[in-house]
């Protein structure tokens, strides 16, 4: 499977990656004032109080969940949880074309805890965790699982295959950003060693989805949306039925000229997939998604506009 690594919280082009990950994606200052309150709130154990530390939900799920969670403002300065929530949604907008991303949960995983094999279709288009975890630590384990795409029992028939082969394990590295498909099936490698908190697996987690487009310039918005709905509506008109085998989200960005003409039509995310193992009609299908939007007539403007749009395929068509 194809995982996009990056060394900042840069763009990428073109996204057909299920995962991306990207190291030291908070300024490091901030990524330690995180880490260090975190500590401070674990510090002098014997002088816990009820009202400052029974703050930890042991969330257990028969053969899926055990680890403890908690609202992160509970541990970590509210301003410093506002910069990194602030930060994703400004990445997730830059680069997906999704301006929605979910308050974080904060989760905690000592020795025995674990998550299960799951996917988590209906909660977003994209999974984030980003990991608080200490570089070095007395505890083995807590990677990220994701399954490979695709049916592993048709694509080993002939092979054996075992470990890595069919699935990524990623390490919960101090500031790394993990970025994937809710659709993907994936857990968390179970954490051994040491019972001390400070030395177990951190994460902040949530999603990522659409939010509709996203507007710049002259255009109103409604003008922009209307002439999307259209684009659309001729679409799916000559398309329903096979558009409807499709599943998943598709941004497109373009920039509406002063005469109403789309220009630098392209495409940043596609992962709209057929429910069939094999498909090879998408690109052609999606080519005529864009030619409907390169014909569409906006109306006239003073200035540009430019336009960042998710499409979503699995129901009616939508952005």
């Amino acid at each position: 499977m194809a995982i996009q690594t990056l060394t900042s919280a840069g763009a990428v082009e073109a996204l057909k990656a299920p995962v991306i990950i990207i190291d030291d994606f908070l300024p490091g200052e901030v990524a330690q004032a995180m880490r260090a309150d975190i500590e401070t709130h674990f510090s002098n154990p014997g002088q816990h109080k009820p009202e400052s530390h029974q703050v930890w939900n042991y969330w257990f799920v028969p053969g899926l969940y055990t680890y403890l969670r908690t609202q992160p403002e509970k541990v970590i300065r509210p301003d410093l949880i506002g910069q990194f929530h602030g930060a994703l949604r400004r990445w997730s907008s830059d680069v997906l074309g999704l301006a929605t991303v979910t308050h974080p949960y904060l989760s905690l995983y000592v020795d025995g805890c674990s998550q299960g094999l799951h996917n988590d279709s209906r909660n977003g288009r994209f999974a984030y965790v980003y990991s608080l975890t200490p570089l070095e630590r007395r505890t083995n384990g807590g990677e990220t699982i994701v399954l490979h795409e695709g049916d592993p029992f048709r694509r080993n028939l002939r092979r054996a295959n075992a470990g890595r082969g069919l699935y990524d394990m990623i390490e919960p590295r101090f500031n790394r950003l993990v970025v994937f498909d809710d659709r993907l099936v994936h857990g968390v490698e179970r954490v051994s060693g040491s019972m001390d908190p400070v030395e177990g697996r951190f994460v902040m987690h949530g999603h990522i989805e659409e939010a509709g487009p996203i507007i710049a310039g002259a255009l109103p918005r409604e003008a922009v949306a209307d002439g999307i709905r259209r684009a659309l509506s001729r679409f799916a008109a000559n398309q329903l039925g096979v558009i409807q085998r499709y599943h998943g989200l598709m941004t497109i960005r373009f920039t509406v000229s002063p005469l109403g003409d789309v220009v630098n039509l392209q495409v940043a995310v596609d992962r709209v997939f057929d429910e069939r193992e094999s498909d090879p009609e998408w690109p052609q299908v999606r080519g005529k998604l864009l030619e409907a939007l390169q014909a569409t007539a906006f109306p006239p403007a003073p200035g540009e506009t430019s336009v960042t749009a998710p499409l979503t395929f699995g129901g009616p068509m939508r952005s």
